[in-house]
C-alpha cells in the first residue's frame, strides 16, 4: 500500500491548499501515481492557539474537503492527523492524545529548525520518557539542512524504541545529486520509515509521490520501497 504520511490537503486549514478546488487537484495527482491513503497532517503550533481550537478548525476543513469528494470517482483514501511542532511540555496538554493519526498511537512530530544542542536533547530526551504515544519525525532530512548530521537523528531515534523517521518525497525528487544520494542513503541504511510528500499546493510544492517512488526504487532497490509501504500499513494498522 502506497501511502502518503505527511500532506498539507486539508483545504483553508494552514499554508497549505487554498480551497477545495486545489485539494482536489493535489489528491488526483496522488491518485495518479497510485497513492492508497493520504494522511492529512495540517500544521499545529500550540503557541498560536490550543489543541481544541485547532481540532475545531481541522474539522469544518475536513467536512468541506468531504463534501468536495463526492462527485469525484478516484480518489485515495484519507485519514485525519497533524504535523504538531515539539514544544516541552506537549503530552502533559490533556488533549495531546487527539493529535495523532487517525486510528493509531502515532504522532508526526517536527522538529525545530536549528542546529541540535545538549539542552535540545535533553529536552526531546525528557519529553519522549514522558510521552506514552509513538513519534514520527516529520521530513528527519530536513534537519541535515542546519549543521546537523544523520548520527544526531539516530541518537533522537534511540531514545525508545518507538520513534520512527519519515522521509519527504520533494528531497528525493528535487535535491542535487549530493543531497539526494545522502537521502537514500538514510533509506537504505533502514532510517526511513514512511514516506510523504509533504505537499502545499500544486505550484511550489506539489504532490511528488509517483517521482520520488522510481528513484527509491531505482537507487535503492525495489524492497526498500516495499519495506517503506509495509511500514506505513502496520501503523495504520495499529
Amino acid at each position: 500500500m502506497r501511502i502518503d504520511f505527511h500532506s498539507h490537503i486539508l483545504p483553508k486549514m494552514d499554508d497549505g491548499s487554498s480551497g477545495t478546488e486545489e485539494s482536489i487537484k493535489m489528491l488526483r495527482m496522488l491518485s495518479d501515481s497510485k497513492v492508497d491513503h493520504v494522511v492529512l497532517t495540517p500544521h499545529f503550533y500550540r503557541q498560536n492557539e490550543n489543541i481544541q481550537s485547532f481540532l475545531e478548525r481541522r474539522s469544518r476543513s475536513y467536512e468541506r474537503l468531504c463534501e468536495a469528494v463526492e462527485t469525484v470517482r478516484v480518489m485515495p483514501d484519507f485519514s485525519l492527523g497533524a504535523e504538531v511542532y515539539f514544544y516541552p511540555s506537549l503530552s502533559s496538554d490533556p488533549d495531546f492524545e487527539k493529535l495523532c493519526i487517525e486510528g493509531t498511537d502515532y504522532i508526526l512530530l517536527e522538529l525545530p529548525f536549528e542546529r541540535f544542542h545538549e539542552n535540545f536533547f535533553s529536552e526531546i530526551t525528557n519529553f519522549m520518557n514522558r510521552c506514552d504515544k509513538k513519534i514520527i519525525l516529520a521530513h528527519a532530512e530536513r534537519y541535515l539542512s542546519f549543521g546537523n548530521k544523520p548520527e544526531d537523528i539516530r541518537r533522537i531515534c534511540k531514545i525508545n524504541r518507538h520513534i520512527i523517521c519519515q522521509m519527504n518525497c520533494s528531497s528525493i525528487a528535487e535535491s542535487g545529486i549530493f543531497e539526494r544520494n545522502r537521502y537514500l542513503k538514510m533509506i537504505s541504511d533502514g532510517m526511513v520509515s514512511v514516506i510523504g510528500t509533504d505537499a502545499h499546493n500544486l505550484k511550489h510544492r506539489p504532490p511528488l509521490f509517483g517521482k520520488a517512488e522510481s528513484i527509491i526504487v531505482k537507487k535503492c532497490g525495489q524492497s526498500a520501497f516495499d519495506r517503506i509501504c509495509r511500514c506505513g500499513e502496520d501503523i495504520l494498522r495499529k
